[in-house]
């Protein structure tokens, strides 16, 4: 009797840290019914595009595929594509509720939509349904398993591990797409992010990060009735927060962080995304003073405008957001700080934009990244005429990228210049390596035969540029 013969797969993920995280558990999900890796999407019998629908480019990309996937499709008739993430959620109707707010399409209408649009799909299914997808390939499984997130990812590499903490959001910033894409916040339970984490350690993962959209808002479902208690507007109250742990799981994210904190070994910690809202003086504190936690935050602004994030429903006002930070800067001295920021809101002035320039200028990002705002439909802002030309946008990105990012990001790379750092190494480029400080800065390092990816290495800083570092490994390469 011939053996079957196996069958591979290929996942193409676009976007955000996220999507990467749910695609090591997609492949675990498939290599549990028998699917191997493909060299190449060539090779592939099965397709699936993690998609993401942050912003519409990364929507344009998947809609750009349709001639290459039908070739693939006529070159090989067994093929299947499945389309997966933010893209098989998303909902988009000209009809509206009485609020003016969209309406949220039924799962079935949105895979037919798709369909239309890509008539090369074979399956839409949602991230969270993915657990049913070998059933859809007709390889029922018996796990009674309900919940992508319990199964174990299949790590890309060996030293960077990716925790989800949370998905969804339920601020409805109102330019964003992700309420209606990732849907509602959910938070996982304490035990699965520790368990999780802990194992991650002990397989020895150099660089671990929590993730959620809105990741410092965390709480442990398990006592979620009494947090609710204790909310007032989207702010936690301050002494939930402030407790010392004294129950055997944490019940908020700062219990959480000084948790995965404690446990012994050499490894980074970080998490990403973070909301003004959440950053309370004793996250801005732990950080400080942790044994793990790198000294890199990713902070969104989005606007220097008190009237632009009240029209983006962000709910902090820029003296908040420049009190933090400026905490943030003072107790960490070597902090990496990036932060987003979304230029040609529809109605932003020529002195609100300014405005965003002065608070750029006085916060001195070392990175940021700077978006021209578009309508994506479905959204609150889609509803407010754009009427900030392409042209325009464009010169304001181009202000805050070139006049004020370049020149701040350049004086903290200097400031490096001569230092010796502790760099994980990432990957081979050409004949040289990659790596990241614990600030998240990018290195290139020369003469470097005796590195290994994976490992951390001690790099002296001998040059610099505003977007990249260049190092040497140290003589004697002390850690």
């Amino acid at each position: 009797m011939n053996k079957p013969e196996t069958k591979k797969y290929m996942i193409s993920s676009f976007g955000c840290q996220m999507n990467y995280a749910d695609a090591e558990r997609f492949a675990s999900i498939i290599e549990e019914i028998g699917y191997v890796s493909a060299d190449g999407i060539n090779d592939a019998d099965l397709i699936i595009l993690n998609t993401c629908s942050i912003r519409q480019k990364a929507e344009d990309r998947i809609l750009g595929l349709t001639r290459n996937m039908q070739k693939l499709k006529d070159s090989n008739p067994k093929l299947l594509i499945v389309l997966t993430g933010c893209m098989a959620r998303r909902s988009w109707l000209n009809t509206k509720q009485s609020s003016g707010s969209p309406l949220q399409m039924g799962q079935e209408e949105r895979a037919s939509n798709l369909k239309k649009e890509m008539p090369w799909i074979d399956f839409v299914i949602e991230s969270n349904d993915f657990y049913k997808l070998p059933e859809l390939l007709g390889h029922p499984t018996n796990t009674g398993i309900s919940d992508y997130f319990a199964y174990a990812p299949k790590a890309k590499n060996n030293f960077q591990a990716w925790v989800p903490i949370s998905t969804g959001c339920d601020h409805f910033c109102s330019y964003c797409i992700v309420p209606y894409a990732r849907g509602r916040e959910v938070c996982r339970p304490a035990s699965d992010i520790i368990n999780e984490t802990q194992k991650a350690i002990a397989d020895g993962f150099k660089d671990i990060t929590l993730l959620g959209q809105t990741v410092n808002r965390w709480t442990n479902p398990k006592f979620e009735p009494e947090f609710k208690k204790g909310r007032i507007g989207n702010t936690l109250i301050s002494e939930l927060n402030t407790k010392t742990l004294t129950q055997k799981e944490p019940k908020d994210f700062l219990q959480l962080l000084h948790f995965i904190d404690d446990i012994e070994g050499d490894y980074w910690l970080s998490f990403m995304s973070s909301h003004p809202n959440y950053l309370t003086d004793e996250l801005i504190e732990l950080m400080a003073k942790s044994k793990h936690i790198k000294p890199y935050i990713h902070f969104a602004m989005q606007s220097g405008s008190d009237t632009v994030l009240k029209k983006m429903n962000r709910k902090y006002s820029i003296s908040e957001f420049i009190e933090k930070t400026k905490k943030l800067k003072r107790l960490i001295p070597n902090l990496g700080l990036s932060t987003d920021i979304i230029v040609g809101f529809p109605g932003e002035t020529k002195e609100e934009f300014s405005k965003t320039a002065r608070v750029m200028e006085m916060l001195e990002f070392d990175m940021a990244y700077i978006s021209e705002y578009s309508p994506r439909k479905g959204t609150a802002s889609a509803l407010i005429k754009d009427n900030i030309s392409r042209a325009e946008k464009t010169r304001r990105k181009k202000y805050l990228n070139d006049e004020i990012l370049a020149k701040s990001a350049l004086t903290f790379n200097q400031k490096m210049l001569n230092t010796t750092q502790k760099v994980l190494i990432e990957k081979k480029y050409k004949d040289d390596f990659l790596g990241r400080t614990d600030n998240n800065k990018e290195v290139q390092i020369s003469n470097s035969q005796q590195l290994k990816i994976g490992e951390f290495a001690s790099i002296k800083i001998a040059s610099c540029t505003p977007w990249a570092l260049r190092g040497i490994p140290n003589k004697n390469n002390s850690k």
